[in-house]
């Protein structure tokens, strides 16, 4: 080796050379975690967005392909944009509404039953028109959190809508990027939204999303006989939000139906229970345990004391575990 060779590369020059292999092996095509989850991005979309207005609404992704950040962010005249902050991430992604979009979502959203035959009128774009394209780009964050929700929670934060983009200080026009391009269809009529996502920002979980398997429809080829643990990790986390009623039972004693036909506005029904007695806390109607019926404040509270009975047995056969 030289001594021309062996000398120390300037900074700039090893931020180029990372940025040149972070923009190869976070390629769209050798991440199938990522295309998952743009593949299910319209699906939610369209449950997120659709909402809104009376209009039906189908959303399609175009394109899911590498970039850089000055090639992405170089809006089309009447665009407008937002930059959006991924805490977790440490970065910033970026949302581009088109003209049409912005046109079509400030009609949509606004109750306008049908669009005009002849098209649009070419206006200029007023602040109430990015005010409205804010609430787009806030439910497009949303969509696109409960997307990636399949591999990893990002929480994203839309800042202002404008129309020019301002780079934050850690990116450059030269940064490698990933850009999604998706298309709003309404009745007769389509607009583009395009999300902008900096390589350096999914680098914390490529191998996360190098590692899933997905198919065209962003579901699972894995082999029924082996365990997908991100699939199942998921599906647990799915689980764990759910929301189920949960019930406590101070007493129950048979009655007669003579008894319950003569119940009217101010009667009485005496119980055997005291402030000592237990209380069985049931989940879906099935018991799960005996619990301390106590105050705090104004309000009732339970303490869990002991398992019911047989309880771990009927949760399990219940949820056939």
């Amino acid at each position: 080796m030289t001594a021309e060779a062996s000398k120390e590369l300037p900074i700039s020059q090893k931020k180029a050379l990372e940025r040149a292999l972070s923009a190869g092996h976070n390629r769209p095509d050798r991440l199938p975690g990522l295309q998952m989850i743009f593949n299910q991005l319209p699906r939610v979309m369209v449950e997120e967005i659709g909402n809104l207005s009376s209009l039906p609404l189908r959303v399609h992704l175009l394109e899911l392909s590498a970039t850089t950040l000055g090639e992405a962010c170089a809006l089309p005249q009447d665009s407008l944009a937002a930059a959006v902050r991924a805490e977790r991430w440490r970065s910033w992604l970026y949302f581009i509404a088109d003209r049409m979009t912005t046109m079509l979502f400030v009609e949509a959203a606004s109750g306008c039953e049908s669009f005009p035959a002849e098209g649009f009128s070419t206006r200029k774009l007023t602040k109430t028109d990015a005010n409205l394209v804010h609430v787009l780009f806030r439910r497009l964050a949303r969509s696109l959190t409960s997307a990636f929700s399949l591999l990893v929670d990002i929480p994203l934060d839309v800042g202002e809508t404008v129309d020019k983009i301002e780079l934050e200080p850690q990116l450059s026009a030269t940064s490698p990027v990933i850009t999604a391009r998706l298309t709003l269809e309404y009745p007769s009529y389509a607009g583009t939204v395009t999300v902008v996502i900096p390589q350096a920002a999914i680098e914390p979980i490529r191998d996360l999303l190098a590692g899933a398997s997905a198919t065209d429809n962003g579901t699972s080829n894995a082999s029924p006989s082996h365990e997908d643990p991100t699939w199942s990790r998921q599906l647990a986390d799915e689980i764990a939000r759910a929301f189920i009623d949960l019930t406590g039972v101070l007493e129950e004693r048979p009655i007669a139906l003579g008894e319950v036909q003569r119940f009217a506005v101010g009667s009485v029904v005496e119980l055997q229970s005291t402030s000592l007695s237990r209380v069985r806390l049931d989940s879906d109607e099935i018991p799960l345990f005996w619990c301390e019926l106590g105050k705090r404040g104004a309000a009732l509270t339970l303490r869990v004391e002991d398992d019911f009975d047989g309880s771990r047995d009927a949760i399990d056969e219940f949820y056939g575990l």
